[in-house]
């Protein structure tokens, strides 16, 4: 599925470790917090959810451990920040990755389920995701993933 870490700082695998048992924990109030009731769009993003910590999972799991590892985040997760390079023009971007529905959502807050979002997580330092967005395709080069402690 996705290409595994090939190495992690201890710091960088407490904070993933933590954010997978967080997700897990608060995993209905957040399908609560952004559907009201039963829906389609209940059951895909959830669907999605899952998915995305069966992959937390697996990444941690797979990850070689390093006492230090680039000043990066190795990830981009859920509630992480994460500096783009446009392969195009080279304007760099900020996002930071919210769910859906997030109420205290910025100008640079991204949705986890917008196209940009989908592209973005689960994607490593290094690697170049393509957005295909109403407005056209974009092309970004992941500089450096950062998640607040």
């Amino acid at each position: 599925m996705k290409k595994d870490l090939t190495t992690v700082s201890e710091k960088g695998l407490e904070a993933l470790c933590q954010h997978l048992a967080d997700m897990k924990e608060n995993k209905e109030n957040i399908l609560d917090d952004c559907f009201d009731g039963d829906s389609e769009e209940r059951d895909e993003f959830e669907e999605y959810f899952d998915g995305y910590l069966a992959e937390l999972e697996r990444v941690i799991n797979a990850a070689g451990r390093e006492e230090e590892v680039e000043d990066s985040f190795p990830l981009v997760i859920i509630g992480s920040e994460v500096e783009v390079e446009d392969i195009t023009g080279g304007d760099v971007f900020k996002f930071r990755i919210v769910t859906p529905f997030n109420s205290q959502t910025g100008v640079e807050d991204v949705s986890c389920l917008s196209p940009a979002g989908k592209a973005l997580v689960l994607k490593k330092p290094g690697e170049e995701v393509t957005v295909k967005a109403p407005a056209g395709a974009f092309h970004y080069r992941i500089r450096k993933i950062s998640f607040p402690a």
